[in-house]
């Protein structure tokens, strides 16, 4: 016979047989959330583990592991992460330094908006730093959502998000790196000038060449690690609207089942919308600094950059950059905006299909249909939005987009 259940430390079952002596012990399984891998957070691991060579740790705690190695492992992860923020920030205080008390021959609109858009980048990177904590949470919570819905998508796996992530970066690394090797190629004194521009001018024209090449490589590893954690944003947020599209989608089909109750849609709804209002929360102002460094540059590439000159004559390698970043800019710009709009077309989508409920055989009485599609369309404008005074959607992406040249061409034009 079996005997009574004992409490200790750990959950288990003690089995008693006839004789009175105690049979093995038979351990409970924990439903522990916070200590089992989720299935989103393993998907996008890779990518949380990229974060790390970028200098920002959004890994959660139970992934972490525990002992003596894990501990000195951590300790040497936060103390790294602070000294590449901590020299970001030295390099852009550099940066506003040189631009605004040294003036040199470039015209100085050019000065101000290429140093602003390198002041962004440090500023997205520090922002996602000092929120680390909370894009944590907002993921965990992304995460017990996308565990609830029955229909997981089997096209984001680690291989994609591994390629993905080293492909993507490496691209504007390799770049970058073949503009520096084309300075180093010209001579010391073309490459001299380089250098002094990528440091605003502060640095002085009297030091030995050994010293450019250091901090022509100083400068290079600044770039990558800055435009790294860039690139990793880029590919978070696609990786979280297009979760959230799939729960949005998921509860768009379960509109459709008839064996839902009116108890169970009103309560899945108000928790998915709930999951839209607070990653809304936490990314509105990091994709405003985004999409504000996506769009000064592409106007200062089209205001200032002289598109006529560069085709009369051979395109050198800075000039052949920026048509490399304009065309890739525009690019991530169209991706980024149309993925995050993607959102709100699925809440207008659920907000339709809602409407469709009396015409099909359900088990919502006249009055549940009605509250229903009430409560669905007073969260129908739920969408993400830039800072909370713009929504991201699709006449969002084509309005700004033609805005930016249209105001780009006329300014080049004065």
């Amino acid at each position: 016979m079996y005997g009574r259940i004992r409490k200790n430390k750990r959950n288990h079952i003690s089995l008693y047989n006839q004789t009175g002596k105690v049979a093995p012990l038979i351990p409970m399984k924990e439903d522990n959330k916070d200590k089992r891998n989720s299935e989103l957070f393993r998907q996008m691991h890779p990518l949380l583990i990229a974060f790390l060579f970028a200098g920002l740790d959004l890994r959660p705690k139970c992934t972490r592991g525990s002992g003596t190695n894990v501990t000195h492992r951590e300790r040497f992860i936060k103390i790294s992460i602070a000294i590449i923020n901590i020299i970001s920030w030295v390099f852009a205080l550099l940066t506003i330094y040189g631009t605004v008390w040294i003036k040199e021959s470039m015209p100085t609109k050019h000065i101000i908006v290429y140093q602003f858009v390198e002041i962004l980048t440090i500023f997205l990177k520090s922002m996602l730093y000092w929120r680390c904590k909370n894009i944590v949470s907002t993921l965990k919570h992304l995460s017990h959502a996308y565990d609830k819905i029955k229909h997981n998508s089997r096209n984001r796996n680690k291989g994609v998000i591994s390629v993905l992530v080293v492909v993507y970066p490496g691209f504007y690394i390799v770049s970058y790196g073949l503009v520096i090797s084309s300075f180093v190629v010209k001579g010391e004194i073309q490459f001299m000038y380089f250098v002094r521009r990528r440091y605003s001018n502060v640095i002085p024209t009297t030091l030995p060449p050994y010293v450019y090449y250091l901090l022509g490589i100083i400068d290079f590893l600044l770039f990558s690690v800055n435009n790294l954690s860039t690139c990793l944003f880029i590919i978070l947020i696609l990786f979280v609207c297009t979760t959230l599209s799939q729960i949005l989608q998921d509860y768009f089909k379960s509109i459709n089942s008839l064996g839902a109750t009116f108890e169970v849609l009103q309560k899945r709804h108000i928790a998915v919308m709930n999951t839209v209002k607070k990653v809304d929360k936490c990314l509105s102002f990091p994709i405003f600094i985004l999409l504000g460094l996506h769009i000064l540059l592409l106007f200062f590439i089209v205001a200032f950059f002289n598109w006529v000159a560069s085709w009369e004559h051979n395109l050198s390698e800075l000039e052949m950059y920026y048509y490399v970043v304009f065309i890739v800019y525009s690019i991530q710009y169209f991706v980024t905006t149309s993925v995050a709009a993607k959102v709100h077309e699925n809440v207008q989508n659920i907000k339709i299909e809602a409407g469709k409920i009396s015409s099909r055989p359900s088990k919502l009485t006249a009055v549940e249909q009605i509250l229903l599609i009430a409560k669905i369309n007073s969260h129908s404008n739920i969408c993400l939005t830039v800072w909370g005074f713009l929504n991201i959607t699709k006449n969002f992406v084509f309005s700004s987009f033609g805005v930016l040249l249209t105001f780009g061409v006329l300014f080049k034009d004065l």
